[in-house]
């Protein structure tokens, strides 16, 4: 019998490299959404100390200037986290979108898998099935075989 030859062994082949390739993605993902949520907390933490300071100088008495540069620093800070926290949001997205190509991808790939599994098992069974029945005619040949020497001497 020859040796097990699955059909679709190419495909099965994309199907891994697509696999991989999502995952590959994914990881590239979760890196640019956690490097986001990195610069998000830093915007985050400089609005606070620009807030801290516009109240340090309200309490301390401060020019109406001084007020209004501080005011407005804040609000670019404001304006900065907004985007950044905008930025996130986009970056989280992409990762869920990534992870959801990534477990198609894996379901895609284990369902053939599954079906070469289920092929390979079936050629075992028929592969045996044809080495029990070569040995059992060679086990009749055996015991024929005294049977027709003893005719042919007789």
């Amino acid at each position: 019998m020859k040796a097990f030859n699955f059909p679709l062994e190419s495909l099965r082949t994309l199907r891994k490299q697509r696999e991989r390739s999502a995952q590959q993605r994914y990881a590239r993902a979760l890196v640019v959404c956690d490097g986001a949520a990195r610069v998000w907390q830093l915007a985050e933490e400089e609005l606070k100390t620009g807030h801290a300071m516009l109240v340090g100088e309200l309490e301390t008495g401060t020019t109406a200037d001084r007020i209004i540069k501080l005011r407005t620093w804040c609000t670019v800070l404001e304006i900065r986290r907004n985007e950044c926290a905008a930025a996130h949001a986009e970056a989280r997205r992409d990762a869920n979108d990534a992870f959801r190509l990534m477990t198609a991808a894996a379901r895609e790939r284990e369902a053939l898998d599954r079906f070469h599994e289920k092929s390979h098992t079936l050629w075992q069974r028929a592969f045996q099935a044809d080495e029990q029945k070569m040995f059992d005619e060679l086990a009749v040949q055996r015991q024929s075989a005294p049977a027709l020497e003893k005719s042919r001497l007789n």
